[in-house]
């Protein structure tokens, strides 16, 4: 199976990076579900929160923010090439200033119109 790691490969620089890029987003998008679940229904408010998902995409509907930031990492991932490494560090510096936007107290709601 072409691209299949072996227990006794080793994740590159590059690799590590964006694992821990995939992780710190998965982490943070928990938490900020866990956090909008515990709310009742009428503190959250898209006029009253900033929606970081008009800025990365415009999709329809209500997602939770876990989904989104699954979906917008992969899609991210399959727009590079393996060996495009400017292209792959310009995406980690990008997906690092979205954790840090996603990561503000003000931001509560992703995805939505």
């Amino acid at each position: 199976m072409r691209g299949a790691m072996t227990p006794a490969s080793r994740l590159s620089g590059l690799q590590r990076d964006v694992l821990a890029l995939y992780r710190s987003i998965l982490r943070e998008a928990i938490r900020k579900d866990r956090r909008r679940a515990s709310l009742p229904s009428a503190a959250i408010s898209p006029r009253s929160h900033l929606q970081v998902g008009q800025m990365l995409s415009s999709s329809g509907g209500e997602r939770s923010t876990t989904a989104f930031a699954r979906d917008q990492f992969r899609r991210e991932a399959s727009e590079a090439k393996r060996s495009d490494f400017k292209t792959i560090e310009y995406k980690i510096r990008k997906g690092r200033k979205q954790l840090q936007l996603l990561k503000m107290p003000g931001v509560d709601l992703v995805g939505g119109a």
